[in-house]
């Protein structure tokens, strides 16, 4: 039994399980790192497992480069996995199959990182909505006008936004576009892939506040990925943290936060930043790369000992608690 599977199972369905999920992908300039498994091949996600239940937000936290990007690729269909299983409402998709990826994409909307990016400078916010809408076949024609106001509205934004380009819009504004746009055909779950990084702290915290509110209007479950610990914090009620494409611990987000069981986890909260620390004093966590045997932490970690030569299970540390290492080797192992 994958081992997320007691957490939260009591009270909660899942509204997407992800079973021992492997993402691979070839490498640039001949040599691989991290996972090798094959000539020039990279594992970014390796053997994760998570499970997001009906209208949590299950965060996920880690560096840059830890897999946080491609887990959320991967849910809309933008990947397809070399291994594991993902379910959408009980329904298990076969990424070579169209259908099921069509369904995959219907049920769950993204917001990425750059809302620069993501949308087309070519079109008003009309357009990006109606592609939108012409895409998901869902609604008639004729609703079209009313839809679009709807969703700005609940997106906060002002309607004669209808009629501008991106480029007249702020930094906020047009991440409340990248908002209305997974959201105007409702969705099951959304992914939101960093989704403040680029903002200035105060539009951050209207954005947050606009997730929030809608979260609770729209009765989403949410996947908020970011590596802004403070931010999972208010966002997210469960908590996955990612090191190099593994998942060494999960647990609900206060626990994980306040009483971190894995010693990277521990290292992360560490160095979450304080207003009286300067940037330039943060510390470096992932420098010196992962072990490619063995624990994947074990090349840095202070706590290493003889049995970090084998990879480690999910052991069960604390209530819904879970930590990959073997310094909780006589606790139940889950697998």
């Amino acid at each position: 039994m994958p081992f997320l599977l007691l957490v939260g199972a009591e009270d909660m369905s899942s509204i997407v399980d992800v079973e021992n999920l492997t993402v691979t992908f070839r490498a640039r300039g001949g040599g691989g790192f991290l996972f090798e498994r094959g000539k020039n091949t990279i594992n970014a996600v390796e053997d994760a497992t998570f499970h997001v239940k009906d209208g949590e937000t299950f965060g996920l936290a880690g560096e840059t480069g830890s897999g946080k990007s491609t887990i959320a690729r991967v849910l809309v269909g933008l990947y397809r996995p070399r291994a594991g299983i993902i379910r959408l409402l009980g329904r298990e998709i076969n990424f070579r199959n169209k259908s099921d990826v069509a369904y995959l994409r219907r049920n769950v909307g993204i917001v990425f990182q750059d809302p620069v990016g993501s949308l087309n400078p070519r079109l008003k916010v009309r357009e990006i909505l109606k592609e939108a809408l012409i895409a998901a076949k869902a609604l008639d024609k004729r609703e079209f006008q009313r839809r679009t106001e709807e969703i700005l509205e609940k997106v906060g934004l002002r309607k004669s936004s209808i009629e501008a380009y991106p480029r007249e819009l702020s930094g906020g504004e047009k991440q409340r576009v990248s908002l209305a746009r997974a959201l105007i055909v409702p969705k099951k779950l959304l992914v939101l892939d960093e989704p403040t990084t680029s903002l200035d702290v105060s539009i951050q915290a209207q954005v947050l506040n606009t997730l929030r509110t809608l979260k609770s209007e729209l009765a989403l479950s949410c996947l908020f990925i970011t590596h802004d610990i403070n931010v999972i914090k208010y966002m997210s009620n469960t908590l996955g943290i990612l090191y190099y494409g593994k998942l060494v611990e999960v647990g609900p987000t206060y626990d994980v936060v306040m009483t971190p069981k894995h010693p990277y986890t521990g290292k992360l909260m560490a160095n979450v930043p304080k207003l009286e620390r300067a940037e330039h004093e943060q510390e470096v966590l992932a420098d010196l790369g992962p072990s490619a045997t063995g624990c994947i932490y074990s090349k840095v970690c202070p706590q290493k000992f003889e049995k970090c030569a084998d990879p480690p299970p999910m052991f069960n540390v604390g209530p819904r608690q879970f930590a990959a290492c073997h310094l909780y080797e006589n606790s139940k192992a889950l697998h």
